[in-house]
Parts: C-alpha cells; structure tokens; sequence
C-alpha cells in the first residue's frame, strides 16, 4: 500500500494549520451516502446481480481556509459497506471500499482573472489486493466578464499509481496510469440570491493493460436560496461514454470500444441550523447504459440504475 504521498501531504497540512492566522475558518462534515441498484433480467432469462454494489458510504470531510480565502485546504474519507455481499462470487467483495483524499488550491487575483492552481492526492482502496492512488494537479481559472457573470475552467490532470490484475494476469501488478476531469462553461446570477450554471464536462482516463475511457456531459445546476435553505437542481447529460479495450496480451480485443454512457438527475443542497450548524444533502437518479465484449462481438447488457441519496451535518468553526 502506497501511502506515502498522502502521508507527505498530510504532514504538509498539519503545519499549514498549525501555522495558520487565528482569523480562519474550518467546517467538518459528517454523514453517510446511499447506492442503490438494482438485479435486472435480460431478454434471454439471466439475471444480472447488479445490486451487489449496492452500499452505504459512511464519511467525514474538513476544509480549512483563512478568511481572506486566498487557499484552501480540503481532505476526506470514506468507506463504503455492502450490504448484498453474497451477490457477489464467493461472497468476497472485489469493489472499491475505501477512500483517502487531500487537496490544496491557491487563489492568485490578477485583475478580472482569478487563477487556482492546486495540487492533490487521492487513494482508491480495496479488500483485495488492488489500490490507485492519483497525483493531481489543478490548473483552475475564472474570468469575471461583470458582477454578475463569469467563466470558469475547473479540474485536474492526474498521474496514477495502481496495482491489480489486470488483462492476463495471474496476480495483482503494478502499473501506471494517467488521466484527466475538466468542467467548463458560464455562471450567470439573477440575483443575489439565485444564479445558473451551465457546463461541459470532459474525462479521460488511461488504465495500462486494461482500457481506456473517454467521457462528455452537459450540466445544468440552477440555484436557489430561500432564507436559511438553499436548493439546487441539477442535470449531467451524457454526451457519449466510450471505454476501450487496452489488454497488453489479447490483442483481438484491442480497440473495441463499449458504449456505458450514463446520465442523471437530482438536486442538492443545504439547510443553515445556526450560524455554526447546516444539514447537507443530495439525491439523484442514473440512468447508465452497459454492454460487454465476449468471442469477438459486443453484446448489450441490461442498463445498470442507481439511486443515490445523501445526508450530512456541517460544523463551521
């Protein structure tokens, strides 16, 4: 297990807050996800046991910055726990069950730009033996056309540290993979009080000796606040979702490409308690196609569904 970049960072952190001015602020938040999803049969009679994944997601977050907000710092953890383990083969849960993160962004004002670069690790961990572990970088920016609208360009570029087996291995491997998440478009407010922000998102991934993953959406978040309680619809349609086959050992496979495009929609929010205390939630529905590759011909799966919900509790010190 490869922590010893978190652990760099981490150590990093601890002495950015120790020396940070007494005028600054820390939230901690506390709560739990919910996945759901659901065993589907196919035409031909087999039954699909997606809901194997379905899970809950204990988790606790912290972000600190000074007042000025001119950095921040964000970390998080989570675990997630499956309750349909059986569904699994032989009961061994070969998903993805726990979650480390640290990130730093800067905020550089020159003029009407709003530079943020950042930096950040994040570590994907399993009960087998399998981890990722992403180096980020952030290459962030806003433009402020007026008061009321502005561009934005968010996300990351990553180099991945992952172990596994992979296409043909009879034991888990080290390998190297790369990628990147980009979200761009516009924010216009209508008020102090409301605002819109429509997007396009783009991600990439390169996974050595397994596939490739080539992704686009539309977003649309429309928010609101109403006193202490803000609500905020939102929209992610998927444009096309390619994953490409990239096994190092079966080469009839690579270059067939799979289309498990997804899309959703939901709304997300929060409820002001007090001045030091807010209820935060989120729910949404997806909807995600699925296919598979099997004796040199793509077959079409049943789509895969979640449900998602999401219930937490924000401290501000």
């Amino acid at each position: 297990m490869k922590l010893s970049a978190y652990t760099a960072a981490l150590l990093g952190v601890s002495v950015a807050i120790a020396t940070t001015p007494l005028v600054a602020q820390t939230i901690v938040e506390i709560g739990s996800e919910y996945e759901e999803y659901y065993n589907v049969t196919d035409e031909k009679g087999k039954e699909h046991k997606y809901a194997s994944l379905t899970n809950y997601v204990p988790y606790i977050r912290f972000s600190h910055s000074p007042s000025s907000n001119e950095w921040n710092i964000w970390g998080r953890y989570f675990s997630k726990e499956y309750i349909n383990k059986d569904l699994f083969n032989n009961g061994v849960v070969t998903a993805m069950d726990k979650r480390y993160e640290l990130h730093y962004t800067k905020i550089n004002r020159v003029g009407d730009w709003r530079f943020r670069p950042g930096v950040g690790v994040r570590y994907n961990g399993y009960a087998i033996d399998r981890y990722e572990v992403e180096y980020r970088l952030y290459p962030q920016v806003e433009y402020f056309f007026d008061s009321k609208n502005r561009f934005f360009f968010d996300g990351h570029v990553y180099l991945g540290d992952g172990r596994g087996q992979r296409s043909g291995d009879s034991e888990a491997q080290d390998y190297t993979d790369w990628g990147y998440e980009f979200d761009f478009g516009l924010l216009h407010r209508f008020n102090s009080h409301s605002y819109i922000r429509p997007s396009f998102y783009t991600e990439y991934d390169e996974f050595q000796n397994n596939y490739d993953v080539d992704y686009w959406q539309f977003r649309l978040v429309y928010s609101h606040k109403i006193g202490r309680a803000t609500i905020n619809p939102f929209m992610r349609l998927g444009l096309g979702r390619s994953v490409t086959e990239r096994s190092h050992v079966d080469y009839q496979r690579w270059g067939t490409t799979l289309d498990k495009n997804y899309s959703r929609a939901g709304v997300f929010g929060n409820v002001g308690i007090s001045g030091k205390w807010n209820v935060i939630y989120e729910t949404y529905y997806q909807i995600e196609n699925n296919e598979y590759y099997t004796n040199g011909t793509i077959e079409p799966l049943p789509d895969r569904d979640k449900f998602f919900a999401k219930l937490g509790v924000q401290y501000i010190f």
